[in-house]
């Protein structure tokens, strides 16, 4: 991400989320905003960024100069790409796992607004829905997080259904 992103405090984050105007005037004035939350990626990669940077203009819209403050300027939501390399760190290589690719490409698009480029999740909102839009977006990044645990969990389930519907057939109950 571009060096001339300001911080946001822990209190400022929450302020936005809170539905604060001040926040979402600096959006609309064209900032570029980096927030620390207080969650946090599993292993070594840390507590979860978001950033909040000008969006795409809408299709047919020009793109020369920046725009004086809008209401509505579009605003991209976008975890900085640590959310994909947390889960790579984890051994879920989504490049190597289509099942854990499909999932997590399927969660993104099932948000409106949501997609994946240039290795980072993002979701792209408007400086009048920023709020709410903030919130999904970290229950996103949340549920992929989750992804981890229930991967597994689904693994030990779907093997404990096959051992009640089958005998067994290795003889393990024998041992």
């Amino acid at each position: 991400m571009a060096s001339d992103i300001c911080d946001l405090s822990r209190s400022e984050l929450f302020a936005l989320l809170a539905g604060d105007p001040r926040p979402r005037a600096r959006l609309a004035a064209g900032e570029q905003l980096r927030a620390e939350t207080p969650f946090r990626y599993p292993g070594r990669r840390g507590p979860v960024i978001v950033y909040l940077i000008p969006g795409p203009a809408p299709a047919g819209a020009p793109s020369e100069a920046p725009s004086p403050p809008t209401p509505g300027r579009a605003v991209r939501i976008s975890d900085g790409g640590a959310l994909i390399k947390s889960l790579d760190e984890q051994g879920m290589d989504l490049a190597i796992d289509i099942i854990l690719s499909k999932t997590v490409f399927h969660a993104v698009k099932q948000q409106e607004g949501g997609g994946v480029a240039a290795g980072q999740v993002y979701l792209d909102s408007t400086t009048e829905t920023v709020t709410p839009d903030l919130w999904r977006f970290l229950q996103l990044v949340a549920e992929i997080i989750g992804l981890r645990h229930s991967k597994y969990k689904e693994a030990l389930i779907q093997l404990s259904r096959r051992q009640e519907r089958a005998p067994d057939l290795i003889g393990w109950e024998d041992r």
